[in-house]
């Protein structure tokens, strides 16, 4: 007989396979249009059953809404880290403070740390180094100065995505 929580685990994993396979034919239809949709739901259908069976842990359900405004954040630095690249590449004598310091990563295991990781190293002058066993992040900056705020601010941002927003504050 099948627990509460084993019950609740695969509604979420249902979910996150829904809006996996959403995701993925969007982002068919914007690349190769509706010429080949026969392919593209196929593909978006076998990558969202595979992503929900596969995925290691507890799926986190993002919200649509949500990821709008997400996505426009993450343009929006991601766009920011490129002009400072290119500035510090052209201006040479702009301050330059390297170092390295450690964020506790309070986001759970799994897809919400995934993101928040990968999209450290798009906001301006930083690179996530490591990730330890207890859950600190060892993060590289070009300059420090508020480094640290900003990447505070990204993951109340990612928690917000997922509704994790009581585990960050």
């Amino acid at each position: 007989m099948r627990s509460a929580h084993q019950s609740l685990d695969s509604s979420a994993r249902r979910l996150w396979a829904l809006q996996t396979f959403v995701l993925l034919l969007l982002l068919w239809l914007a690349l190769d249009g509706v010429d080949a949709i026969g392919v593209g739901l196929a593909v978006a259908a076998l990558g969202a059953l595979l992503g929900g069976w596969l995925a290691p842990g507890e799926p986190y359900p993002w919200r649509p809404l949500r990821l709008l405004a997400f996505s426009g954040y993450f343009l929006c630095m991601s766009l920011r880290g490129g002009i400072d690249v290119a500035r510090r590449a052209l201006h040479p004598r702009l301050l330059l403070s390297p170092g390295y310091f450690e964020h506790r990563c309070r986001l759970p295991p799994g897809l919400p740390r995934t993101v928040f990781i990968g999209v450290i190293s798009l906001l301006p002058g930083t690179l996530a180094v490591e990730l330890r066993d207890d859950g600190c992040l060892q993060v590289h900056a070009l300059v420090a100065a508020g480094t640290v705020e900003t990447i505070a601010a990204l993951e109340r941002r990612v928690a917000r995505l997922f509704s994790l927003d009581a585990a960050v504050t």
